[in-house]
């Protein structure tokens, strides 16, 4: 079609629905970081172990998760991807009283209140929700302790 066809012809746009991807709904960021502390030790876990959870599931990294959650492994540092849209679900997870401010590890750590454990034993309830995801968390989340998280992090042990 040439320029001078084009300028004679009418046209129109149609507004189509776009679905937005998983990793981009606040619900299921939410989901994911309950079902992150249930499946921690004490339903306790620091923000870099959360961010390094989140990272795997979402950038498909599950076999160096697994090297990671290893004993022994030798790893590589974690290029740690802090996410804007992880950080405001933790702050909603924190609005909604799901879950605490802590300390673990000298790190800043979420820990479940009653009401967040009761939201997490509900999701871990629905059968077909997050499958994926909740193999990998359940996998490898009481794995990943802190020391793990900070060699991961590269920081020196204190000796």
């Amino acid at each position: 079609m040439s320029t001078p066809d084009f300028a004679s012809r009418l046209f129109s746009f149609n507004r189509r629905p776009t679905p937005v991807p998983g990793d981009m709904r606040i619900a299921w960021r939410v989901s994911l970081i309950l079902l992150m502390l249930a499946a921690s030790r004490s339903s306790k876990a620091s923000l870099a172990k959360l961010h390094i959870l989140n990272d795997a599931i979402r950038s498909n990294q599950i076999d160096r998760l697994k090297d990671a959650t290893t004993a022994g492994a030798k790893i590589l540092p974690w290029n740690l991807r802090v996410e804007p849209a992880f950080a405001r679900a933790i702050d909603f997870v924190v609005g909604e009283r799901l879950a605490t401010w802590t300390k673990a590890g000298g790190r800043a750590s979420l820990q479940l209140t009653i009401s967040g454990t009761a939201a997490a034993t509900e999701l871990e309830g629905i059968e077909n929700a997050l499958e994926l995801e909740r193999i990998i968390i359940t996998e490898h989340a009481k794995k990943l302790t802190e020391t793990r998280v900070s060699e991961l992090l590269g920081e020196r042990s204190a000796a």
